[in-house]
């Protein structure tokens, strides 16, 4: 990759203080990628941003407000000149719970974050993404295609993103774009899920959820954040309109030999 910093990348991240997000920052960041940060914790944002090798661009807000993400797309225009790829990461999980005991507002709420948040801000980064030949990556979950009890927030409105990637990738075809499924990452939804959910959830998937950290199978976000990274620069244009498999090992072995070239 070309280290000229007024010619790297520009990648924008969202949900980008901790977790999947932070993880995926630090990996591009490595690789001499520019980037603009988007996430509600403003005290992680900063810290994460001080520590990254690279000019980071950050912005402080929640995602469902579009008039303001619309705006920082434009701020990472005006900053950088470019947008090679924006990754749609931030996410709710809840509400949790029989869908004929969840409360309609907290299945709003769901929709804004999980699938009305990330159409507009692709809405409002379209044009500079059509100009780069960009990569557009929805981080979906393997929720989207197998339901889960008590998970049925979350299910729809991520079925949905990944209809969405679907339908973009054949109504924009100077732009890649992916789902990703991240498998089962040590991040705070999975504490958020042994902590809320997985309790009241009935056999088998409640003892699955909770069993998951005596048994190793937590992916680190680091891991995750690196097979992300290298989607949003490598990933070949026949794979638009695919969901893509995080946990894959071929693949997550190609992004490792990638980090160390």
């Amino acid at each position: 990759m070309n280290r000229d910093p007024n010619k790297s990348p520009v990648i924008l991240v969202t949900g980008a203080s901790r977790g999947i997000g932070a993880g995926t920052a630090r990996a591009l960041a490595a690789r001499g990628v520019r980037l603009a940060l988007l996430a509600r914790s403003g005290e992680a944002l900063k810290a994460l941003a001080g520590e990254l090798p690279t000019e980071v661009l950050t912005g402080t807000l929640d995602v469902t407000d579009q008039e303001a993400t619309a705006r920082f797309v434009q701020e990472t225009m005006e900053r950088f000149g470019r947008l090679d790829a924006l990754i749609n990461n931030a996410a709710v999980l809840g509400p949790t719970g029989p869908v004929s005991e969840t409360d309609l507002a907290g299945w709003r709420r769901a929709v804004e974050v999980n699938l009305l948040a990330p159409l507009a801000l692709t809405r409002a980064a379209l044009g500079a993404l059509r100009e780069s030949q960009g990569r557009l990556i929805q981080v979906s979950t393997g929720a989207a295609v197998q339901p889960l009890p008590h998970f049925g927030a979350y299910c729809a409105t991520k079925a949905a993103l990944t209809q969405l990637a679907r339908v973009l990738a054949l109504e924009e075809p100077s732009v890649t774009t992916l789902c990703f499924s991240p498998g089962v990452v040590d991040t705070g939804m999975q504490e958020e899920i042994r902590r809320e959910a997985a309790p009241r959830m009935p056999h088998p998937w409640g003892r699955f959820f909770l069993d998951l950290p005596r048994q190793g199978g937590l992916q680190s976000p680091e891991s995750v954040g690196l097979t992300l990274a290298w989607l949003a620069l490598e990933a070949p244009r026949e794979w638009s309109g695919q969901m893509v498999d995080g946990s894959d090992e071929k693949l997550c072995k190609k992004a490792e030999a990638w980090a160390r070239g």
